[in-house]
């Protein structure tokens, strides 16, 4: 090989492979959430999941003994609910702190804690999202359940997404970020 061309061969060599990223360095670590993740119903977690049903064994704090249905009918701030147990219904708006449900409209009997003109506080009022080991970059079908003090509802699918960054999503809604720790060889 020519003595002057070997050296600008090997020098354009090397620039390539750094400008290439061929430099070495190690793939950056694969990162999932490690829990659960447990969020507190705001007017923005509940945004994310308006129209979709909750249902419970029963809700003691609503006095319900039956399986009793939770639904959040719209994304305003104070969002509407509808609560189904039995033959029964009610409904109204909802404000967090706590979740605390101001009963408008009811058919359940005067005495009741969800008759008309009653205001339920549920407190913790939560979202439990079955985010472990869901990595970054990645939205998938997973259950998540409402939390009204010590009731759980069953487990409801929906779309739950996680960025690189830690943005959690619900429905393509933003809720919040979670820890993402890097997954290690065995």
């Amino acid at each position: 090989m020519n003595k002057v061309l070997a050296p600008v061969l090997l020098g354009s060599l090397t620039a390539l492979l750094y400008g290439c990223g061929g430099g070495g360095g190690a793939p950056a670590p694969v990162e999932v959430v490690a829990t659960p993740t447990t969020v507190a119903a705001t007017p923005t977690t509940t945004a994310a999941v308006t129209a979709i049903p909750f249902t419970f064994a029963a809700v003691p704090s609503f006095g319900t003994t039956a399986t009793t249905t939770v639904t959040f009918k719209d994304t305003s701030t104070t969002p509407a609910f509808s609560i189904v147990s039995g033959t029964n219904t009610a409904s109204g708006t909802t404000t967090f702190g706590s979740c605390d449900f101001h009963v408008t409209a009811s058919t359940f009997p005067a005495g009741s804690p969800l008759a008309v003109g009653q205001t339920v506080v549920v407190n913790p009022c939560s979202i439990s999202i079955d985010t472990q080991g869901q990595a970054s970059g990645s939205a998938e079908q997973r259950s998540i359940a409402l939390v009204l003090s010590n009731a759980a509802s069953t487990g409801t699918t929906v779309t739950v997404g996680v960025n690189p960054g830690g943005q959690l999503t619900l429905n393509g809604n933003t809720i919040g970020t979670v820890t993402l720790t890097p997954v290690t060889g065995a």
